[in-house]
């Protein structure tokens, strides 16, 4: 992440009103972790791998540059593709079941807000208040869960607020083979960015 500005984890109290503060109780730490789900961001991680390979085998040096220029003019174009997609929704609120989502929503100028900081805590009874009143302010249509996940933690909400269930991946679990194929973070974000339309409402 050197380079790259970053946003800080959330309070515990008032998430998305404090997405940009600099409190933190969170097993993130004080800075939110999830860079590369926003495209120009993994742009400049991409960047310093370059480098870092180089540094380290200046031999493949011409190889490594190469490949990287290859690849961050993928990042460029699904981000530009992105961009064009969420342009209608800018503004609008998306709520996933952890703060992963933040670098995602800044980019896009979208708001996101979530059910529990990290997966391993609990949602208490203000959590499930304050995602339900944004559900029902942003006519929200679907809750954004996780693979690993299967809606477990929404399920009940979800059938309150007669809202679906929908899926955001942010690519922290995930099968070694699908970690070695290069073409796996396209095609996830484009998943997770037509799942996030529906849940639109689109």
């Amino acid at each position: 992440s050197r380079g790259i500005t970053t946003l800080d984890s959330p309070a515990e109290e008032g998430h998305a009103e404090e997405a940009h503060s600099s409190h933190s109780h969170s097993n993130h730490g004080e800075v939110n972790p999830h860079i590369w789900l926003d495209p120009l961001r993994a742009v400049s991680q991409v960047e310093n791998i370059r480098d870092g390979l180089v540094k380290a085998d200046p031999s493949c040096a011409a190889s490594y540059r190469r490949n990287a220029a290859t690849y961050i003019a993928k990042l460029q174009t699904l981000n530009a593709e992105i961009s064009n997609q969420l342009n209608p929704y800018q503004g609008k609120t998306f709520v996933a079941f952890h703060d992963f989502a933040p670098y995602f929503a800044n980019r896009y100028k979208l708001k996101a807000d979530f059910l529990v900081d990290v997966p391993e805590l609990n949602p208490s009874p203000a959590d499930l208040m304050r995602v339900a009143a944004d559900v029902k302010r942003s006519q929200l249509k679907a809750l954004l869960s996780e693979p690993q996940e299967g809606g477990r933690s929404f399920n009940a909400l979800a059938k309150d607020l007669g809202v679906k269930i929908s899926v955001f991946d942010p690519m922290e679990t995930g099968s070694v083979q699908a970690s070695q194929n290069p073409a796996t973070y396209f095609k996830v974000m484009r998943s997770n960015v037509a799942d996030l339309i529906k849940a639109f409402g689109g």
